[in-house]
């Protein structure tokens, strides 16, 4: 599987983002997320979990330090699907998160792929 992503345009800035899908317990969903090679975790806000029936209380609980200062999380693992490939991603809610994207870390979700930053064109690669 080889699949490229346009960068996603935010004012005067350009991100790399893409569309992957989560699956729950009562709900899926397809959203926009950064690749963010920056963050350690894949970071999703708390709204998310709440969507796809996922109690984020009952997730190991675990404080992520950063730039902004110190957040509290939970840890849940759950099917994420980008394209055709699907596997179980460690993902941690936050109801403290407050960047403007759901943030793909460095700890599991690029494991499975070679990931490509194509700054110059603004395009990301993802291959597995």
């Amino acid at each position: 599987m080889k699949q490229e992503f346009s960068y996603f345009r935010k004012g005067e800035q350009t991100f790399p983002v893409i569309d992957v899908e989560l699956k729950g317990p009562k709900n899926n969903l397809t959203l926009k997320a950064l690749v963010d090679s920056g963050a350690s975790f894949s970071v999703f806000r708390s709204e998310v979990a709440e969507y796809l029936g996922i109690e984020i209380e009952k997730g190991k609980q675990i404080y992520l330090e950063g730039i902004g200062g110190r957040i509290l999380g939970y840890f849940h693992k759950l099917s994420l699907r980008i394209g055709s490939k699907t596997f179980l991603c460690k993902i941690i809610f936050s109801p403290e998160m407050t960047v403007s994207f759901n943030l793909l870390g460095r700890n599991n979700f690029f494991v499975p792929f070679t990931i490509s930053f194509q700054e110059k064109s603004k395009m990301i690669i993802i291959q597995d």
